[in-house]
């Protein structure tokens, strides 16, 4: 499974102050560039996407042959909101509208709890660290998040992390109607300590100056050493070892199967009883490499010994199946904590991304089906590697022998993937450096949380 969009990755990547975004060509406006882009957005992603019903299909061709009767006088932003608008038709998170690139104001946002906080700025705007967002242009705060919620498809929480780039641009919140004009915006934002700001803020280019939610050295560990893919700790307080997983992939830092059997070497040779994984950011990758490893690892974690597994909104793709192949493995002893992940128990995945000639969208399309509810049972068109055997599957013949040869399938069937213990992140933990997820595992451990 891949996930190719960097901004999947909001609290690591804003934190890092990069946005994920494309070039866009010049002559969008044009009659003839948008009719050939509406040309590719049918043949190339329309067609290809599985993941659209009947109903929300005919209603993407619809608005299609609106934009093709309106080519030429709509401009570059609008036209953008309009293709990413059809592509959230499919209201599946993998369905993806990668916006072109442009300069949005000088700060960061990054939803938490339904609301949008600043967690980096521009110098000049670093008074504004930990407030959150009000309005924007006299526009509520609830009208923006449902506004921009528009742009992309999945649970409510993946798409405000989706937002996270159209926020910051007024050319984008114009065409939605929640700016004033194209070129500034005043935002306003209510402080920790209660204060109103409004702020007119207009595009700039980045800069690496900028200042952070927390001073260095102070994040919490789950976010400290952020380019690498997977890590552990030993955590005796926990009577255990933790181990954080952000991409499913083998590279530079090793191989991940040989990273997990490192990890549980570690916790025997330690005396640990406990497992903590951390998978608040794995957003993703080859679920191939972790799938088998993870499905024995609580038969390895004898009684008295626990498994907590850590979740958030950020959970996504093939870090969501991980989830669902310890649970299934290990059922009452696998405890997970944090939050909802960030797709439902079924959806499309593996992309195939297409570039728009002119206006520089990146949209992928979702192909194959994954079914954590009722393992495939009922559908043709799944991953191999998750359908049930013998059945017909959504992937090419020769990857589906690959599999049948080597791996084999094993289908997952759970009723739900909602956290045991709600361990939500809040501003206030991102201010003090404070993990509410190891504080909730540290608890249960000590008898006072269930």
């Amino acid at each position: 499974m891949t996930f190719a969009r960097l901004l999947a990755l909001p609290l690591l990547s804003l934190l890092a102050l990069g946005h994920a975004t494309a070039q866009s060509p010049d002559g969008v406006t044009s009659h003839d560039a948008q009719v050939e882009d509406l040309k590719v957005f049918r043949h190339d992603f329309l067609e290809v996407d599985r993941s659209y019903s009947q109903a929300a299909r005919a209603e993407a061709e619809l608005r299609l042959q609106a934009l093709d009767a309106a080519a030429g006088s709509i401009d570059a932003a609008m036209f953008t909101v309009h293709l990413c608008q059809i592509a959230a038709l499919a209201d599946n998170g993998h369905t993806t509208c990668k916006l072109p690139r442009a300069n949005g104001v000088a700060m960061s946002l990054l939803p938490i709890g339904g609301a949008f906080y600043v967690i980096a700025a521009s110098p000049q705007n670093g008074d504004l660290l930990g407030s959150r967002l009000a309005g924007i242009d006299g526009h509520p705060a609830a009208e923006v998040s449902s506004a921009l919620r528009s742009l992309h498809g999945g649970v409510a929480a993946w798409r405000d992390i989706e937002a996270t780039d159209a926020i910051v641009r007024p050319d984008l919140l114009h065409a939605l109607g929640l700016a004033n004009a194209a070129g500034d915006a005043t935002f306003r934002f209510q402080t920790p300590d209660g204060r109103i700001i409004d702020r007119k803020l207009a595009p700039k280019p980045q800069r690496r100056d900028w200042v952070k939610i927390f001073p260095k050295g102070r994040a919490p560990w789950p976010l400290q050493d952020q380019e690498q893919p997977f890590r552990w700790r030993d955590a005796p307080e926990l009577d255990g070892v933790v181990a954080e997983i952000r991409r499913n992939v083998d590279g530079k830092t090793g191989k991940i199967a040989d990273f997990l059997a490192e990890v549980e070497a570690a916790r025997v040779r330690l005396g640990r009883k406990n497992l903590v994984l951390d998978m608040r950011f794995n957003t993703g990758g080859n679920l191939m490499l972790t799938r088998d490893v993870l499905s024995s690892w609580p038969s390895r974690v004898s009684p008295p010994g626990r498994l907590f597994v850590l979740e958030s909104p950020i959970t996504f793709s093939a870090g969501i199946v991980d989830v669902a192949y310890l649970k299934q493995a290990g059922g009452d002893r696998v405890t997970l904590v944090g939050e909802a992940p960030g797709d439902r128990m079924m959806f499309f995945a593996d992309q195939q991304q297409v570039t728009l000639p002119h206006s520089g969208v990146v949209l992928q399309s979702a192909t194959q089906r994954y079914d954590l509810q009722n393992g495939c049972k009922a559908y043709a068109d799944c991953f191999v590697g998750m359908a049930q055997p013998s059945s017909a599957t959504g992937t090419t013949p020769v990857l589906v022998a690959t599999i049948d040869k080597g791996k084999g399938r094993k289908p997952v069937a759970l009723k739900t993937l909602e956290p045991d213990i709600a361990a939500p992140w809040s501003i206030d933990d991102l201010l003090k450096g404070r993990d509410p997820g190891m504080a909730a595992v540290q608890a249960a451990l000590a008898g006072q949380q269930e």
